[in-house]
């Protein structure tokens, strides 16, 4: 900034606002010369000039890129001249102020000056036009923010951030980018009427990538998955890969293809992939759905109502305290410990693997090394059985009863006349009964349907362990090695043969029912 005029003086001090007031010390016999300057500032002059006259003045102060003004506004004193627009035109000329000048604003400084007598300061005169700047077409990613809020629990008063989902996560069909226009650069004018050049905004170059579809000025994943940007593109990865552990810095996962765990999965956070879902540790169950395959090279652990529901097949070394289900077959390596296992198909442990607890519905079969422990340990093995169909047939069965008994109610209390209204009641639960029975007939054709389906031990069989092919249940009472259990069809029993050659037969306190 430079200073472009500086009227004499005597000297500026800060002083009160007061005309008249004696001068402060080394100014003897001086006075208050009568103008405040922005009502701090004060010229003191002797008692002979304070009658001096001098014409009102102007300071201009033009900023170093010529795009401002800024003017100090000075009143005439005794006699002297007063500001007029006439002078704020000569002041400008003198500084080639062309552009840009606040006529209007200007002209109420200078009756604001010339009737009060009081300077004003960085009065804003002149304004260049900036630039505005060249920015090239870009596109813009809609990004979902990793701060997402969780589940908020009102009892409580906090938010349970183990519900949180901290992945860029898209559907099929979501917008995930749009396309900015060119922006034209236009050139300024400074207060000199000087052009000013305009500048290139620089912005990030990526592209549209894969399973993306460009539509107009939107791109939208063309598969529902994972947004990534790399290497000048966005594109949507139909795979998720976590290279740390399922926790708080992730939050559960909810992915429409499939997942890959390098670490492991902490307590109380759920996973749902539309795809397969692959672990390299263990796995602390809490919530887990896919679609397709489930593998873990470690173990499945897990606490209270723990559920693994798989469209595939499950592959795992060892279950614990968990309900695992699949619509395909279940391979573990190690051992089941008091676990719900529900399979479609077949239940296969390996050379070693134990049986401890629990209750397994295989519908083809189980193979495994040993059943129960010594300490007889509750274990229930039920094959040739649909697991899923069995538990509609609860749902429609639990229901058939309720509405039952709904129904004799409402006959109870119906007269022999009854209204229209009363009659579409009893009408509506006749049809849902029937409606519910003729479903539970259908699922109860599709129950027990696996007729050869059988038990495979290569090992041990402990006391006290029950198994159920179809409908006929048999109780081992004492200790058997190497057997195969299998349904006697014609009989409705279940028969105990020897894998080491041995004859057929039913085996102690078998019963049909």
């Amino acid at each position: 900034m430079r200073r472009l005029f500086q009227p004499p003086c005597l000297s500026i001090l800060a002083v009160p606002e007061i005309r008249g007031v004696p001068a402060p010390g080394g100014f003897s016999g001086y006075r208050a010369f009568g103008c405040v300057y922005s009502g701090k500032e004060v010229h003191w002059c002797s008692e002979s000039e304070e009658t001096m006259d001098r014409d009102g003045y102007i300071e201009l102060t033009i900023a170093e890129d010529a795009m401002s003004v800024l003017g100090d506004f000075f009143p005439a004193l005794g006699e002297g001249r007063t500001l007029s627009p006439d002078y704020l035109a000569t002041v400008l000329e003198s500084k080639n102020i062309v552009h840009g000048v606040r006529s209007d604003e200007l002209a109420e400084v200078i009756f604001e000056v010339n009737t009060s007598h009081h300077v004003m300061r960085e009065v804003p005169v002149a304004q260049g036009t900036p630039s505005v700047p060249l920015r090239p077409s870009f596109f813009r990613v809609l990004q979902r923010s990793t701060e997402a809020i969780g589940d908020f629990h009102h009892d409580l008063g906090r938010i349970d951030y183990k519900h949180v989902s901290r992945l860029p996560v898209v559907r099929k069909g979501q917008v995930i980018a749009r396309q900015i226009p060119l922006q034209e650069g236009v050139p300024g004018i400074n207060v000199h009427g000087t052009e000013v050049p305009f500048e290139t905004l620089p912005v990030d170059t990526v592209a549209p990538g894969k399973n993306t579809l460009q539509r107009d000025d939107v791109v939208v994943a063309e598969i529902g998955g994972q947004l990534q940007t790399r290497d000048g593109q966005f594109f949507v990865e139909d795979r998720l890969e976590i290279g740390g552990n399922v926790d708080y810095q992730t939050g559960s996962i909810e992915f429409p293809g499939d997942v890959i765990l390098k670490g492991e999965v902490k307590d109380g956070f759920h996973i749902w992939a539309g795809g397969s879902i692959t672990a390299a540790g263990t796995v602390d169950v809490s919530e887990i759905y896919c679609r397709k395959d489930f593998s873990a090279r470690g173990g499945l652990v897990g606490r209270g109502r723990a559920l693994l529901r798989c469209g595939g097949r499950i592959q795992a070394r060892f279950v614990g305290n968990c309900h695992v289900e699949s619509k395909s077959s279940v391979f573990i390596k190690q051992y089941v410990y008091q676990s719900h296992i529900g399979s479609l198909d077949r239940l296969a442990l390996g050379p070693r693997g134990r049986i401890i607890g629990g209750v397994v519905t295989a519908a083809q079969g189980v193979r495994c090394y040993t059943l129960g422990n010594g300490a007889s340990a509750p274990t229930l093995i039920r094959v040739g059985l649909n697991f899923i169909a069995e538990r509609k047939l609860n749902l429609c069965s639990r229901r058939h009863q309720v509405v039952t008994l709904r129904l004799q109610k409402l006959l109870e209390r119906t007269p022999e006349d009854p209204t229209d209204r009363q009659l579409g009641v009893l009408h509506q639960l006749e049809e849902e009964r029937q409606k519910l029975a003729a479903q539970m007939g259908d699922l109860a054709g599709e129950l027990d349907r696996y007729e050869d389906a059988d038990i495979t031990v290569d090992g041990v069989v402990y006391p006290g362990v029950q198994i159920q092919i179809c409908r006929a249940m048999l109780v081992v009472e004492k200790e058997m090695k190497k057997v195969r259990f299998s349904l006697d069809k014609s009989a409705g029993r279940v028969v105990i043969s020897s894998l080491a050659g041995g004859g057929t037969g039913a085996g102690g306190g078998a019963g049909a029912s």
